[in-house]
């Protein structure tokens, strides 16, 4: 769910959004006009278009819908003086120029503007000899004015949520890798251990969300003047990121395993009491907000050692390598010892 603060901010954005979408439109109208457009309002409609969350998705547009229209005007500027404007002759040039879109490996956007050019520049421009120029002309001001807007008042930057969702995911894998250590050490009860399984099930979403929002932040900051901070927070985000990743494997892992170790009726009060340590002590591992790599902590809590008189119980074994795999990957654990 998302919280109040959340929901302020994506509202704070669509605001912001709208306000550049008005000024961008005013501006590029008249600029259009100073240019000496005929059809002033191609540019505005340019901006509409091309103003998207990011200011990389509104380069990709613009750059989509400037070859739609160049790939459009070509085709009907060829045939348009042949023939005879009627539904069979535009869905005729809107066939071969998009088949040309297709063939030139354009994108899906594209092809959608060449369509729209072919349809427009065909029937106003036997009305009004100025449109092909015109739109040209003034799809390129629009594109230009929202680009440049987009980039220098507010540019969007989303690294602020991935921060919050990073540390809420976090806090979510500490309450359940605490839960499980209680869990292991009371007893492990069975009813106990599929709501656990449950709930790290549950997490496994809002690990998928975090990754999205992370690939949305990272599309923020392209092409962003203001964001060299930003990036290097991001970094250090990402990083985070693939430690936590790490943490919920490992903990999804080990819940299944001692759930199965549960119901074989096998584990010992003395079994259960060093587990339950064990996973406590790998929480600070992914807790601590620095880099995990220059996280280190002292005493023996993570070294684990297989007993010799339980070198044969696989459960044992199995939690004593998915917590040797993980100390690996986070840099815990030297290659010297094991």
């Amino acid at each position: 769910m998302k919280n109040n603060k959340q929901l302020k901010k994506q509202m704070e954005n669509k605001a912001l959004l709208i306000l550049k979408m008005a000024l961008a439109s005013a501006l590029s109208w008249e600029i259009a006009k100073l240019a000496g457009s005929h059809h002033p309002y191609l540019a505005p409609i340019s901006v509409i278009l091309c103003l998207q969350t990011t200011i990389k998705r509104s380069i990709r547009f613009f750059y989509h819908r400037m070859i739609g229209t160049i790939i459009g005007i070509s085709m009907v500027m060829l045939f348009a003086p042949h023939l005879k404007v009627n539904g069979w002759t535009i869905g005729a040039l809107i066939l071969i120029a998009c088949f040309v879109a297709e063939w030139l490996k354009t994108d899906e956007t594209a092809i959608h503007q060449v369509a729209l050019t072919v349809l427009l520049v065909f029937v106003l421009g036997h009305k009004s000899g100025n449109y092909p120029i015109d739109r040209f002309r003034d799809t390129l001001i629009g594109a230009i004015v929202a680009v440049i807007l987009h980039m220098l008042i507010y540019p969007p930057n989303f690294t602020g949520h991935v921060s919050k969702s990073i540390d809420h995911f976090a806090d979510q894998l500490t309450t359940i890798f605490s839960k499980v250590s209680e869990w292991t050490k009371s007893g492990l009860k069975k009813h106990i251990g599929y709501t656990l399984q449950t709930e790290t099930n549950r997490v496994l979403q809002e690990l998928h969300e975090t990754k999205n929002l992370m690939k949305d932040a990272a599309d923020s900051l392209s092409y962003n003047p203001f964001a060299k901070r930003s990036k290097k927070d991001l970094k250090r985000f990402q990083q985070r990121l693939h430690y936590l990743t790490q943490s919920y494997s490992y903990l999804s892992n080990i819940v299944g395993i001692l759930t199965a170790w549960s119901e074989a009726g096998t584990i010992t009060p003395v079994q259960q009491a060093l587990w339950s340590d064990q996973i406590k002590a790998l929480i600070p591992l992914f807790q601590t907000k620095e880099n995990p790599i220059v996280f280190h902590l002292s005493g023996d809590a993570l070294q684990v050692v297989i007993p010799a008189n339980l070198e044969e119980q696989q459960f044992h074994i199995s939690l004593f390598y998915e917590t040797r795999s993980l100390l690996k990957k986070l840099g815990q654990l030297p290659s010297n010892k094991g």
